[in-house]
């Protein structure tokens, strides 16, 4: 078996308005190249779970106890520059709503551009119009779609530039909160074909999450069920 990429060790969290944790005692690791679907029903703490691991917490309202270790540091306290270096770099997200992703005045070519100049600032303008045709292609969306704004896509092509923005650093673990929810059948699976086409190419490390039984027996490897 591959070696634990991600492993979560006695995961608590409770919110301040809340008397009981809405994750309590979670451990499960994640296997480097596999496609682990952590599933749950609504208000299990699903995406709580993925505010944890990105480093994305609420200091002011939430407490946590217990590990987040990759690569040997434990994410739950580490330093926000420690977090910078390995969030989107290393471990992305594409989020539950993909209009989450975008600045509604800003152009698909913008929200990748900032994204692109933030991991190399001295980059080209040339080298970084080939960046964005690049992420196009892998998404499987029309180089024109750059010049478009949010709500002038539709929900598929939403996700597709969502997933696209999620790749800019090509990052070692892609978490997909509910990537599908809300698409038609067909649409789904094209978009699940295209993030199980970019995993195969790149040896990425897949985290689902997910309320979908379906989706998860269809997809994943294992799958990790909250209570």
């Amino acid at each position: 078996m591959s070696k634990a990429i991600l492993q979560i060790k006695s995961l608590s969290i409770r919110y301040d308005n809340h008397v009981d944790p809405i994750i309590k005692d979670l451990s499960f690791d994640l296997y480097e190249s596999e496609n682990l679907c952590l599933r749950g029903r609504s208000g299990s703490g699903k995406s709580t779970i993925v505010a944890a691991i990105m480093g994305m917490l609420p200091d002011y309202h939430a407490q946590s106890r217990g590990e987040i270790s990759y690569q040997g540091k434990n994410l739950l306290t580490s330093t926000e520059a420690e977090l910078r270096a390995i969030r989107w770099k290393e471990i992305a997200l594409v989020p539950q709503s993909s209009m989450n992703s975008f600045n509604p005045v800003y152009t698909i070519r913008r929200s990748l551009r900032e994204m692109i100049i933030l991991q190399d600032p001295t980059v080209s303008k040339k080298e970084m119009e080939k960046r964005e045709e690049y992420l196009m292609e892998l998404v499987y969306l029309d180089k024109q779609v750059l010049s478009c704004y949010p709500h002038e896509m539709s929900g598929g092509m939403k996700q597709r530039a969502a997933i696209a923005l999620a790749m800019v650093y090509t990052p070692r673990i892609l978490i997909l909160d509910e990537a599908t929810t809300g698409l038609d059948t067909k649409v789904q699976a094209d978009v699940l074909g295209t993030i199980l086409r970019m995993k195969r190419e790149m040896n990425m490390t897949l985290l689902f999450i997910s309320h979908d039984a379906e989706l998860g027996n269809t997809i994943s490897d294992r799958k990790v069920e909250l209570k």
